[in-house]
Protein backbone atom coordinates (compact mmCIF):
# COMPACT_ATOMS: atom_id res chain seq x y z
CA UNK A 1 0.00 0.00 0.00
CA UNK A 2 1.21 3.28 -1.13
CA UNK A 3 1.55 6.26 1.23
CA UNK A 4 -0.95 8.88 1.14
CA UNK A 5 0.91 11.84 -1.02
CA UNK A 6 1.30 14.93 0.62
CA UNK A 7 -0.68 17.95 -1.85
CA UNK A 8 3.01 19.40 -3.53
CA UNK A 9 0.64 22.44 -4.55
CA UNK A 10 1.40 24.35 -0.80
CA UNK A 11 4.65 24.47 -1.49
CA UNK A 12 4.84 26.35 -4.61
CA UNK A 13 2.68 29.17 -3.43
CA UNK A 14 5.27 31.99 -3.81
CA UNK A 15 4.25 35.28 -1.65
CA UNK A 16 4.44 38.80 -4.30
CA UNK A 17 2.48 40.74 -1.59
CA UNK A 18 2.18 39.79 2.38
CA UNK A 19 1.30 43.30 4.29
CA UNK A 20 1.44 42.90 7.97
CA UNK A 21 -1.61 42.95 9.61
CA UNK A 22 -2.49 46.40 11.54
CA UNK A 23 -1.78 46.43 15.38
CA UNK A 24 -5.26 46.48 17.22
CA UNK A 25 -4.69 50.09 19.41
CA UNK A 26 -6.34 48.07 22.33
CA UNK A 27 -3.62 45.58 22.31
CA UNK A 28 -1.48 48.15 21.69
CA UNK A 29 -2.04 50.18 24.46
CA UNK A 30 -2.37 47.21 26.70
CA UNK A 31 0.98 45.63 25.49
CA UNK A 32 -1.08 42.75 24.83
CA UNK A 33 0.75 39.41 22.34
CA UNK A 34 -0.24 36.90 20.29
CA UNK A 35 -0.80 34.91 17.36
CA UNK A 36 -3.86 33.86 15.29
CA UNK A 37 -3.16 30.47 12.87
CA UNK A 38 -5.19 30.96 9.69
CA UNK A 39 -6.13 28.90 6.59
CA UNK A 40 -5.71 30.74 3.15
CA UNK A 41 -6.81 29.40 0.06
CA UNK A 42 -5.42 31.02 -3.33
CA UNK A 43 -7.06 31.49 -6.30
CA UNK A 44 -5.27 30.91 -9.57
CA UNK A 45 -4.24 34.50 -10.35
CA UNK A 46 -2.92 34.70 -6.84
CA UNK A 47 -5.36 36.17 -4.93
CA UNK A 48 -6.80 35.00 -1.78
CA UNK A 49 -10.38 33.91 -2.38
CA UNK A 50 -10.92 32.66 1.34
CA UNK A 51 -9.70 32.89 4.51
CA UNK A 52 -10.72 31.79 8.26
CA UNK A 53 -9.21 31.90 11.83
CA UNK A 54 -8.50 28.43 12.76
CA UNK A 55 -7.17 29.30 16.79
CA UNK A 56 -6.28 32.47 17.90
CA UNK A 57 -4.55 33.24 21.26
CA UNK A 58 -5.48 35.35 22.79
CA UNK A 59 -9.38 34.78 21.29
CA UNK A 60 -10.52 36.95 19.61
CA UNK A 61 -8.30 40.09 19.78
CA UNK A 62 -6.35 40.07 16.66
CA UNK A 63 -8.94 37.96 14.04
CA UNK A 64 -10.23 40.77 12.35
CA UNK A 65 -6.87 42.41 11.50
CA UNK A 66 -5.33 39.36 10.81
CA UNK A 67 -8.17 38.18 8.46
CA UNK A 68 -8.37 42.10 6.88
CA UNK A 69 -4.39 41.71 6.45
CA UNK A 70 -4.59 37.60 4.51
CA UNK A 71 -7.40 38.89 2.65
CA UNK A 72 -4.95 41.61 0.84
CA UNK A 73 -2.51 39.06 0.11
CA UNK A 74 -1.16 38.58 -3.36
CA UNK A 75 0.92 35.23 -5.01
CA UNK A 76 2.13 33.90 -8.01
CA UNK A 77 -0.43 32.75 -10.15
CA UNK A 78 -1.04 28.94 -9.35
CA UNK A 79 -2.86 26.04 -11.63
CA UNK A 80 -5.43 25.01 -9.62
CA UNK A 81 -6.74 26.43 -6.37
CA UNK A 82 -4.58 25.82 -3.09
CA UNK A 83 -5.11 26.12 0.45
CA UNK A 84 -2.68 26.88 3.09
CA UNK A 85 -2.36 27.61 6.86
CA UNK A 86 0.00 30.49 8.23
CA UNK A 87 0.47 31.83 11.23
CA UNK A 88 0.74 35.55 12.44
CA UNK A 89 2.22 36.68 15.37
CA UNK A 90 1.36 39.85 16.77
CA UNK A 91 4.17 41.39 19.45
CA UNK A 92 3.99 45.19 20.21
CA UNK A 93 7.10 47.28 19.08
CA UNK A 94 7.75 44.22 17.04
Amino acid sequence: RQPAAAPAAAATLRPISTPAPRYPADALRSGTSGEVLVEITVGTDGSVTNARVLRATPARIFDREALGAVKKWKFEPVSAPTTTRRTLAFAPGG
